[in-house]
């Protein structure tokens, strides 16, 4: 296979490659991360003009198809060659590549004129970070790495009944906090997923951040995420929640199902039911349809995001660290040296994947940790 290394800018993305994009990121089994895809980044951008003019994104692209390989999502922060993670707010980041190898693309990176580097929050337990950390090193960078917080994941290989026997306590608090909801008015449980149920369940959604604690979603964070909903449901990866009292709204959950992975997005729910407990009932009742409603192929892992609360705590017994990473080169590159070894060591790479694809396909991936 042929590559060739690119350093692009927004406007320069076009519909193959954006698509590639989104595929390579579902295609990483129990990696698989909404905030990795093209879908996230170009909400992102869509509600920000600044982060449009910002972003720059590295990748080793087949020669033939154009379609991504490898690629790590930036922005430029000052134009003198600092770079780091695209969108500051970003729970974590990740490198997202099929290949073992990812020099092509840290050589990329060094012959795009990037010297200092700043990556937020990578998995550790992701085999593509320490790829890209050992290849930065081969490209003359100087890295160093620190714990930051900690992912919370769940495995859900054995599917809705072993979860929530693993979780019994739980699952019997919401039940009787769900009898309780009952004694109070008439409860339903609506699930949206489709392009044509996305606006609808998005502003019961939206509608409920006034009336929680978070309070209203500002003007650009609604354009976003309303984006994104949009987005995500014409990938079909929406999963978005609204448990209601009496058809009013009274709390929200915002999944997505990406590759092998439930991610938790965010939530909100109404004060006023707050003593009811609805938050806990409607994240459990999302854990239910999101773990039983794709029979055909379930998730294997659900993905609550790296913030720390009590509810999160409990449901997420697996916490592999995430690491800031520094990567800082001093001298120049050799920007003419890097078609003929990328080429070489892609097609290497790409090699080495097909030859062991099969057996990846027969196998769960761990969610353990690891360190840099």
């Amino acid at each position: 296979m042929n590559a060739r290394g690119v350093f692009l800018r927004a406007g320069d993305l076009d519909a193959g490659f954006t698509a590639g994009w989104d595929r390579l990121v579902a295609s990483r089994g129990v990696y698989a991360d909404c905030f990795d895809t093209h879908t996230w980044a170009a909400s992102v951008m869509h509600a920000d003009p600044v982060a449009a003019q910002r972003a720059r994104i590295a990748a080793v692209v087949d020669e033939h198809t154009g379609q991504p390989l490898s690629l790590l999502a930036l922005e430029d922060l000052d134009g003198r060659g600092r770079f780091a993670s695209f969108a500051e707010d970003r729970p974590r980041s990740r490198v997202v590549a099929e290949q073992t190898d990812l020099t092509p693309l840290a050589e990329q990176l060094a012959a795009s004129g990037v010297r200092d580097l700043r990556l937020r929050r990578l998995p550790s337990r992701d085999p593509a970070t320490h790829a890209l950390l050992g290849a930065l090193r081969r490209t003359g960078y100087r890295v160093h790495a620190r714990e930051r917080s900690h992912d919370l994941l769940a495995d859900v290989t054995d599917g809705w009944a072993v979860h929530r026997a693993r979780f019994a306590s739980f699952h019997g608090q919401t039940r009787r906090l769900a009898r309780k909801l009952a004694r109070r008015g008439e409860v339903s449980f609506d699930t949206y997923t489709t392009p044509e149920e996305a606006d609808t369940g998005f502003v019961a959604y939206a509608e409920l951040f006034p009336r929680s604690w978070k309070g209203p979603l500002t003007d650009s964070t609604r354009t976003e995420r309303h984006e994104l909903v949009r987005r995500a449901a014409d990938r079909g990866w929406l999963r978005l929640y609204v448990l209601s009292i009496d058809r009013r709204p009274a709390a929200t959950y915002l999944w997505f199902r990406i590759g092998a992975v439930a991610v938790w997005h965010s939530t909100a729910y109404d004060e006023e039911f707050a003593a009811l407990g609805v938050g806990n009932v409607a994240m459990w009742r999302a854990h239910e349809h999101i773990l039983d409603h794709d029979t055909a192929d379930p998730p294997r892992l659900v993905d609550l995001l790296p913030t720390t609360t009590a509810q999160k705590l409990r449901l997420a017994p697996e916490r592999p660290p995430l690491l800031d990473v520094e990567a800082v080169r001093d001298r120049p590159f050799a920007a003419t040296v890097l078609p003929v070894r990328a080429f070489a060591r892609t097609a290497r790479a790409a090699a080495v994947g097909r030859i062991r694809a099969p057996r990846r396909g027969r196998t769960t991936a761990s969610t353990g940790g690891t360190t840099a």
